[in-house]
């Protein structure tokens, strides 16, 4: 309020004025306010330290967010959303899923061919060709979230379990023709 009043021509106005002094508290209030949405909009930009406009980066990938979901699980999500560039090779996929966070391997199976396989050989259908298995690698199977300061909000548990998103952004992403199965048995 101090500064505005120092920014009056020095004779025309009285800055001890009882209105003049409401006039520049009313004024000195805006500024203040306005400075504080400013750097607000700094913290926009950046996902990791994006808190208050996390709503609007869901709302520009589609993502709709689960009442229990923490502050890393959103965020997690939403780098997820952003690495998806686009691509149907099976390269793709896993880099997909290790931005998420699992390990995986993606294998195709061929029907069985006589002159290719031989016995004791699993026998497949023809329409095999068109489906991927997806192994989830043992201890992969559901992330686990720390609380972390400056990555977690007050409130949050210390300790919370995220649910796999893997299976629907692979349905969502994966080629049209293809089924997608995913396997979580253990390696043996």
């Amino acid at each position: 309020m101090n500064m505005l009043a120092l920014l009056l021509p020095p004779v025309s106005y009285n800055p001890n004025g009882r209105n003049m002094r409401a006039e520049l508290m009313a004024e000195a209030t805006l500024l203040s306010r306005a400075d504080r949405v400013g750097s607000n909009m700094l913290t926009a930009i950046n996902l990791t330290s994006c808190v208050d406009f996390l709503a609007d980066w869901e709302r520009v990938y589609a993502l709709t967010p689960s009442p229990g979901d923490t502050l890393q699980q959103r965020r997690q999500r939403i780098l997820a959303k952003m690495s998806e560039t686009g691509g149907l090779s099976r390269a793709y996929f896993i880099q997909l899923a290790k931005a998420l966070g699992y390990g995986i391997t993606i294998t195709e199976p061929e029907p069985f061919r006589c002159g290719r396989n031989r016995c004791g050989d699993r026998l497949w259908t023809p329409d095999i060709i068109w489906v991927w298995i997806v192994k989830i690698e043992s201890g992969e199977k559901i992330p686990v979230y720390r609380f972390r300061c400056g990555a977690s909000a007050t409130g949050e548990r210390l300790t919370s379990f995220g649910r796999n998103y893997l299976e629907g952004i692979f349905q969502e992403l994966k080629p049209a023709h293809t089924q997608v199965v995913f396997d979580y048995s253990e390696s043996a």
